[in-house]
């Protein structure tokens, strides 16, 4: 037969010296298939020599590891007539299970002619693939020439089937647990989902069709959990199926199984135990191999009901079964509460082939190599096709079209579905058939694989594309660099690198390392935390000498092109190294090429500990102030610095800080990259002052972006600096009348605590009702007087008790220039558009009150102040003026008040007009204290009162303050209050008693100047 020729490597495709169907015949989901010669299952199996036996009795072992040779010589450890022994063999899908069960078949009843394996003893596998009930038995009799008559589940038909197994359950099951009328309910006939007969019809149809399709290996359930809890939902007797509902499920279940298994198949039970006894008779012990347990299907209960009786027959029996699978199926199969706890009690090992992850214990480097060998050379030696050139095989050390390196990354980057599970099943079809089947090289073809995670690259970024695709996965760990050997650039029609870029050495180009090959070192050997370094250490002079001796040494190097590079070995990852370099390799796939990052974190981490080792990054207050805990605006989104990855969607906010993909980014994201993998920045490698500018540059921009959001909602007349000194303002004026039209607005007053305590009492809280919409704007305010007071000496102190004039004496003047444009300005606030993020505090943790809410109260607060009027507002200053402007003279001395008032008290005495407290307390501080009733100062406050026209809200505030202060000081208020009601008091007299009140007066002495006065008084009051 002529050899084919290689196919075509036109384009960018590679040489292949293989068929595609030999590809396909060997590398299959399953370690068993017809199709594989025991010859073939032989060239292609690698030793499994890492199995964890949690016990191994036969061998004593408990608790260790054993290799396949072990498992073989406990299995074949016993005698012709022992009783069932159980070994039991756990692990994910793909882990071997299966081709350990297969070499051990082959090791018991061997390869053929030449290989009869061991004597008298004879191995039972039933695969995954053989599920047939004929398949079954047939494997079980073989050796023993006897005759079955065997029907399968997918010979049956479906509502045929079911409607037998209820009729026997109706005619014949019985419990002590159920009356017979609960029988006939549970076994009637309803035509839904809760009718046994459309259950099992169900169920048996199911599992044909997925038999047909052989798209997967089915496990047959007549009655699942999901159908007898519609079940025992829709019956009237169903609170007692649901309290026993562990048992009644398993009865149920496994009564309906064996009616069916004996009509399929007989008394399974019965005809193991015959099958066990005609192998005794003729001296043959045999060995059951059930790959894996579901593959029994109806007779998997009996099975099990069966073996582990001990007694009941001489089988030695492994049995596998994916991990996983005991914990919802073994209680059901076995009918017990404690399956699995049984079983493993009961058996003679009990062993694992993966770990907690899914890693198979075996499959190191060295025995992932192995396979992809084993498969290759097999492959290769069984297709039609010319071989590979000795050189090419030697170049990719004799597993073309892979190599050591790549076989080892290829493993360590395995990822099914997210998971790490690594197996040999994954790395046979999801890497060699991927790569094998593919027409493009397989640094090209890993590109589209899923499956495997793509491995960092760990030389410089200068390097073009191709060398950094080939290197990340044909490259090895060499003294001076990474290296690729020159034929396999060659094979795959890659040109060589310029030699002062990357020289030729031996039969390696060397390519520098970058920074990537730095952090896989740091990955090995964390950082430490960062120590200050010896100045000393930096200029050693002998370090000099040693460069020199370091560059002499490199020219030798490259005069001699004949030079061998030797390769270094490197251990393999842990764990927790492992995930790093995962992390690593995401980073390095995303910032080169803008792919998808799903480790984003680490960067993410980095990052905001980059920003805020300089600053205070979401904070917004005095940009040159020390004071770290000072007051400000905080950005305070989630529990983090807003921080966004390019292309993470996750991450997007109003305003953030974003990082941008592009290799010419790398150095500086891979120093953030290291503290998110390490939690320390590395003070050997990192280049602080890039650090720091990239910063200082960001947290100015994302400052920048947060004042102009926070102005976004403020008229044009305000900004941050204004607003809190007008609301500073508000609160000062509210506190204790000040008023900012004269003098302008002193430093002092700007950060003066909010204290509404004065001596005359609150004019402001106490005139205005809380529940009034000027006092609830108020009480609002003041609640946030001491965000206001921290965000002042956020925005304008450098330190404690150092004011920045320049920055608070624009806000000054402007306000003060004319108070009532910015309380108008004040009133267009609109916080509708402003983020939630964006909250006033000392600390980002302590930054609980809104900004929104803030600048709302403020704006509410002007609103409010500029609706306030003298009628509405100050109509008490109105009523307490009538008195003194009825009798007030700017001629009136007190000792003509002390006069007047004494007359007056002598007429109430007279005429029996009751004397009040308040006429007393007059006539007391006018006839025994004078000297405390000043009216030249209190005549001054009665005109400012007198006129009040045109009044602004602050200025009508200052006003009620100015009358408190001024009824709490100046006493004649009083005095003209208690005069005019006297008066009033004695004009009712007079006209309650019908006496001439005139008359009565002029009986005094002093009626005549008391007439005098009292007419001129009222002269005076008419003119008003």
């Amino acid at each position: 037969m002529s050899q084919q020729t290689p196919k075509s490597t036109a384009g960018n495709e590679m040489p292949s010296y293989w068929d595609d169907q030999q590809v396909d015949h060997f590398i299959t989901s399953e370690a068993h298939t017809k199709k594989k010669t025991p010859e073939q299952f032989k060239e292609t199996h690698v030793d499994i020599d890492r199995i964890y036996a949690e016990n191994l009795t036969p061998l004593g072992v408990s608790g260790e590891f054993v290799t396949q040779e072990d498992v073989l010589n406990a299995i074949t450890a016993s005698s012709l007539d022992d009783p069932n022994r159980i070994f039991i063999l756990r692990g994910e899908p793909g882990s071997g299970k299966s081709q350990l069960c297969e070499w051990t078949k082959y090791q018991i009843n061997g390869y053929g002619e030449d290989d009869e394996g061991i004597e008298d003893r004879v191995a039972l596998h039933v695969s995954r693939s053989q599920t047939r009930m004929d398949q079954i038995l047939d494997i079980l009799t073989e050796p023993l020439d006897v005759d079955t008559d065997v029907r399968n589940i997918d010979d049956l038909d479906p509502d045929d089937a079911a409607a037998a197994i209820v009729e026997y359950l109706r005619g014949i099951w019985s419990t002590e647990h159920l009356s017979d009328e609960e029988i006939r309910e549970l076994t009637e006939a309803r035509g839904d989902k809760s009718d046994l007969r459309e259950i099992f019809a169900k169920n048996i149809r199911e599992y044909q069709e997925a038999l047909e399709s052989r798209d997967e290996n089915p496990d047959f359930n007549l009655l699942t959990r999901t159908d007898y809890r519609d079940l025992r939902l829709q019956l009237s007797f169903g609170n007692k199926l649901t309290e026993n509902k562990d048992v009644f499920y398993s009865v149920l279940k496994n009564e309906a199984h064996e009616y069916l298994s004996r009509n399929l198949v007989g008394d399974f039970k019965e005809l193991l135990q015959e099958y066990s006894q005609r192998y005794q008779d003729q001296g043959i012990r045999p060995t059951l191999i059930c790959e894996d347990l579901t593959t029994f299907s109806v007779l998997k209960e009996q099975l099990l009901d069966h073996i582990f009786e001990l007694g009941s027959s001489s089988f030695d029996i492994v049995l596998g079964w994916t991990i996983g699978w005991e914990q919802d199926n073994i209680n059901d199969a076995l009918a017990r509460a404690d399956a699995a706890t049984y079983m493993k009690g009961r058996s003679e090992g009990y062993l694992t082939m993966t770990d907690e992850n899914g890693e198979a214990y075996f499959l190191d480097d060295d025995a992932s190599v192995a396979l992809a060998r084993s498969y290759l050379n097999a492959i290769k030696r069984n297709s039609d096709v010319e071989g590979a050139p000795e050189e090419v095989e030697k170049a990719f050390d004799d597993i073309y079209p892979f190599n050591e390196r790549f076989i080892h990354v290829a493993y360590r980057q395995l990822n099914d579905e997210g998971s790490n599970r690594k197996t040999p099943r994954l790395l046979l079809l999801r890497v060699v058939k991927h790569c094998l089947k593919s027409s493009l090289p397989p640094y090209e073809a890993m590109k589209s694989n899923s499956f495997v995670d793509t491995p960092t690259f760990e030389i410089d970024m200068k390097y073009d594309q191709i060398y950094q695709d080939v290197s990340r996965w044909y490259g090895v760990p060499v003294d001076e660099g990474i290296g690729v050997k020159v034929g396999i650039l060659e094979t795959f029609d890659i040109d060589l690198p310029d030699s002062d870029k990357a020289p030729v050495k031996g039969e390696y180009v060397v390519f520098e390392r970058g920074r990537g090959s730095a952090v896989i070192e740091k990955i090995k050997n964390p950082p430490t935390p960062e120590h200050d370094v010896d100045e000393d250490e930096e200029t050693d002079e002998s370090g000099e000498e040693d460069d020199e001796e370091a560059g002499e040494s490199e020219k030798g190097e490259t005069e001699d092109e004949e030079e061998e590079v030797e390769v270094i070995d490197e251990p393999e990852l842990t764990e927790e190294e492992r995930e790093r370099q995962q992390q690593f390799q995401e980073f390095q796939d995303w910032v080169t090429s803008g792919e998808e990052y799903p480790s984003s974190d680490t960067l993410h981490d980095g990052a905001v500990a980059t920003l805020e080792r300089w600053h205070e990054p979401t904070r917004l207050s005095n940009p040159n102030a020390s004071t770290r805990s000072a007051g400000g605006i905080y950005y305070a989104r989630g529990d983090s610095i807003p921080v966004s990855i390019q292309g993470d969607q996750q991450r997007q906010a109003s305003i953030d800080i974003e990082i941008e993909w592009g290799p010419e980014h790398a150095d500086l994201y891979t120093s953030m990259l290291e503290y998110g993998l390490f939690d320390v920045f590395d003070p050997q490698t990192t280049d602080f002052d890039q650090l720091r500018a990239w910063a200082d540059t960001n947290v100015a921009q994302f400052k920048h972006e947060m004042r102009e959001e926070i102005e976004n909602c403020l008229p044009s007349e305000l900004d941050i600096e204004k607003t809190l000194v007008l609301a500073q303002c508000f609160l000062i004026n509210s506190a204790r009348g000040v008023e900012f039209e004269d003098g302008g607005i002193q430093p002092d007053l700007v950060f003066e605590e909010y204290d509404s305590n004065q001596p005359y009492g609150k004019p402001v809280s106490e005139h205005f009702d809380r529940d009034s919409a000027f006092g609830q704007a108020f009480s609002d305010l003041t609640m946030s007087s001491s965000d206001i007071s921290d965000l002042i000496e956020g925005i304008f102190l450098l330190k404690k008790n150092v004011v920045d004039y320049e920055r608070l004496s624009e806000a000054r003047r402007e306000i003060s220039n004319d108070p009532q444009a910015h309380v108008d300005a004040a009133l267009m606030i609109d916080t509708a558009d402003l983020a939630d993020a964006y909250k006033v505090g000392t600390t980002r943790n302590k930054a609980n009150t809104k900004l929104s809410s803030l600048l709302d109260r403020i704006s509410d607060y002007a609103a409010e102040l500029d609706r306030l009027t003298v009628e509405e507002d100050a109509s008490h200053i109105q009523e307490a003026l009538e008195p003194v402007e009825r009798w007030y003279d700017s001629s009136h001395t007190v000792d003509d008040l002390a006069e007047w008032f004494e007359t007056l008290y002598e007429c109430a005495g007279a005429v029996d007009v009751p004397i009040k407290p308040s006429y007393e307390n007059a006539y007391e501080t006018l006839t025994e204290s004078p000297e405390e009733v000043k009216l030249s100062a209190f005549i001054a406050d009665v005109e400012q009162f007198q006129n009040m026209e045109d009044t602004t809200g602050m200025t009508l505030i200052a006003r009620l303050h100015d009358f408190a202060r001024s009824q709490h000081e100046q006493d004649a208020w009083d005095i003209y209050e208690a005069f005019d009601s006297l008066i009033d008091d004695l004009q009712e007299k007079d006209h309650a008693t019908g006496a001439d009140l005139e008359h009565r007066i002029k009986q005094l002495s002093e009626y005549s100047d008391y007439e005098q006065k009292r007419q001129k008084i009222i002269s005076v009051t008419e003119d008003l």
